[in-house]
């Protein structure tokens, strides 16, 4: 009898090591498959200092607090974010990345990091802002990488005014 329990516990044992091999094989080449952003400048036709991606990162939706959350995203990740505010152009319903400085690869990094889409590039150049990029997050920010995790308290609210940009404490 004990010989059968000994049996037993070594085929749970046997097939939970298994199982976990299974786990990590899997997570293992999926990690492998998926593109991952690179950070670092390819080309710097604005001639701008250092060896990563500058990029600004503006709230449009509406919510406080999302561009810092972006910024912090973005920074694991090894960009150099150097500015975060509020935009106060024509309000921007889909998160757009503007090309401030005519450096495609850069933005496409970041669509890549943000997991949207090429066509929400647009080529705005101001080459006297000093960065490759400015991201304006719209109000389906909760379909973009950084923030689809949110719970949903936290989702938009239609009537909410974003006075500043910086999280909230409790």
């Amino acid at each position: 009898m004990a010989e059968r329990s000994g049996n037993l516990v070594l085929n749970v044992a046997l097939v939970l090591a298994l199982g976990t091999a299974a786990v990590l094989i899997y997570a293992f080449s999926q990690r492998l498959a998926a593109p991952r952003p690179d950070p670092e400048r390819l080309e710097n036709p604005g001639n701008l200092l250092g060896e990563f991606i500058q990029l600004e990162v503006m709230n449009d939706a509406g919510v406080d607090g999302l561009a810092a959350e972006m910024q912090e995203y973005l920074v694991e990740l090894g960009f150099d974010v150097v500015n975060v505010d509020n935009y106060d152009g024509t309000p921007i319903s889909r998160t757009t990345i503007f090309d401030r400085i005519g450096n495609p690869d850069a933005a496409e990094q970041i669509a890549l990091a943000l997991g949207v889409e090429l066509d929400r590039i647009t080529e705005e150049l101001e080459p006297t802002w000093y960065v490759d990029a400015s991201v304006v997050i719209g109000s389906d920010f909760a379909l973009i990488k950084p923030f689809v995790d949110r719970l949903p308290d936290q989702s938009v609210d239609d009537e909410s005014v974003t006075e500043g940009d910086e999280p909230e404490t409790e």
